[in-house]
Parts: structure tokens; sequence; C-alpha cells
């Protein structure tokens, strides 16, 4: 069912009944705020951390909320998304550094790697065997490098690049045009088609994608912070966790009843393997 669009007063008056109370920021500041500076939904949404009565006559209100709270934590989680988004950039270029002393190296040790083949092989999907499994896997690295390559011909960051190199691409240009998706992708390729041992793990990569993008494209981060039951569905268990990370938080002084609790929470252990990514493979501020 569609919800009905409000105007701001009709949404602090919705917060009122939900048991947020204006005596730190009074209401018509709270409406300046969410006419200029914030939108109603997503300051909101902070209101996951807070817990709500279950008896008596403020049964489904909020506990002691107060809508600058919410202002706050809408504050903080700007600046914990840009500190997040530059850690993932680190480790997005420190993992293409990676990648290409590895290419380096094997032509170095054994002479049969010379920058291009790498492309190539992993364009055409060579560490699958023959069939259709490889034509589909081929098909689609190559329909989103060449998505890369028509979106940002004419871009002054990269038009340059495309010119110079869009015949015959290198891994040293190749990987400063494509996503930190396929980046991942590539490493995988490289890993499996080699035998190179990557720094990081490939799963643990990947929730370090999802928090770049989600940090990237504004979304809120810290607007549930919730831990979870281990039976509750959909939610990261801890048994999930690998043994690196509740090792990386043993020597953080972390005591396993806080690790219990707080890595059962999706968005927490996303941050986590991001913190012990850092820590392993960003070495500079390049």
């Amino acid at each position: 069912m569609r919800k009905p669009m409000l105007t701001s007063d009709q949404l602090i008056e919705h917060l009122k009944n939900r048991g947020v109370t204006f005596s730190i920021i009074p209401e018509d500041e709270a409406k300046t705020h969410l006419s200029q500076h914030n939108n109603y939904f997503k300051l909101s949404s902070y209101r996951k951390n807070y817990t709500k009565s279950d008896a008596g006559e403020n049964a489904g209100k909020y506990i002691n909320l107060e809508f600058a709270y919410l202002v706050e934590l809408a504050r903080l989680d700007t600046e914990v998304r840009h500190l997040l988004l530059q850690m993932a950039l680190d480790i997005e270029h420190f993992l293409k550094v990676s990648l290409i002393k590895a290419a380096e190296d094997r032509m170095d040790k054994y002479h049969d790697e010379d920058g291009y083949s790498i492309v190539q092989g992993y364009l055409s999907a060579d560490e699958l065997p023959a069939g259709p499994d490889q034509i589909k896997t081929s098909r689609k690295r190559t329909e989103s490098y060449k998505k890369k390559l028509s979106q940002n011909t004419h871009n002054p960051y990269c038009g340059g690049l495309i010119h110079s190199y869009s015949s015959d691409m290198p891994i040293w240009a190749f990987v400063e045009l494509i996503s930190f998706g396929d980046l991942i992708e590539l490493v995988g390729y490289y890993s499996k088609k080699k035998g190179w041992n990557p720094p990081v793990d490939l799963k643990s990569l990947d929730r370090v994608r999802q928090i770049r993008n989600a940090c990237a494209h504004g979304n809120a981060i810290i607007n549930d912070l919730r831990s979870f039951p281990a039976n509750v569905s959909g939610k990261q268990g801890v048994s999930n966790t690998p043994f690196f990370i509740t090792a990386f938080l043993q020597n953080a002084k972390i005591t396993k009843d806080a690790r219990n609790k707080k890595l059962s929470n999706p968005r927490i252990n996303q941050i986590v393997h991001l913190l012990f990514i850092y820590d392993t493979l960003v070495t500079s501020y390049h």
C-alpha cells in the first residue's frame, strides 16, 4: 500500500506520535531542518538504533528519543561515510598495486606475462573450460569493459587513457577503467589462472565493495547498529565470520561476548572486514 506524502508539519506530528520529543531542538527549528538540511526518510531511519516501549500507554513509542539525537546521528554518519569511503578507495588502490606487482613478478620469473595477456585472458575467461559457461562469462566481462570505454571516451580524467590503449589494453591501464567489483573478479581470475595467492580474502573484498558503494551513493551507514540473535533470518551470523576476523578482534582486545554481539550486525561485520583489509593491505598514504 502506498504511503502518503506529508508536509514538514505533518512529519513532525508523525514523529511525536511515535514518541520522538523536541526538547533540545524545538519544532520550528526541526521543521527548518527537514525542509533545508535533511529529508525525513533518511533522518528518521536512525530511529532503528532506539528501543520502543512494549507495554503501557506508551506501547509502540520510542523511549527517550529526541529529534536532536537523530540530527546528530545523521551528522556523525556523514563523517563515518567519508572516512570509510576514503579507506575503501585506499584499499582499491593497493589492490591494483598488488595485482600489477604479481604480474611483474611472474614476467620476471616465468617470462609468460607481458601485462597484456592477463587482460586478454580475463576477457576471454580462459580460466574456464571451453563451453557455455566460458562463453557466458566472457560475454559478460567484455560487455562490461566495452560499456566502460563507451561511457568514458570523452571523460577528461580517463578519456586520454582510453584513446591511447583501447585497441590493446595492458593491465596497468585496464585497472584504472574497471569497477571495484570487476577488479575483485580480475584478482580472482589471476589467482585461479596463475596460482597467485592474493594478499586478502576475496569474500572480504566484496564486503568492502558493498561499503564503498553505499558510502559513494550517500546511503546511511550507522542507522541500524542493533545486534541480532543468531536465528534471525537474513542476518550475518557470527558463525559465518572467518577466523582471521575474530583473531583480528582478539588482538585488538575485543572480548568474545562483544565480538559475538557486534558481529551479528551485518553493517558492523562489514566494517570490521574493511578495517582488517585496510590494516593488511594499505602500506602508505601513496
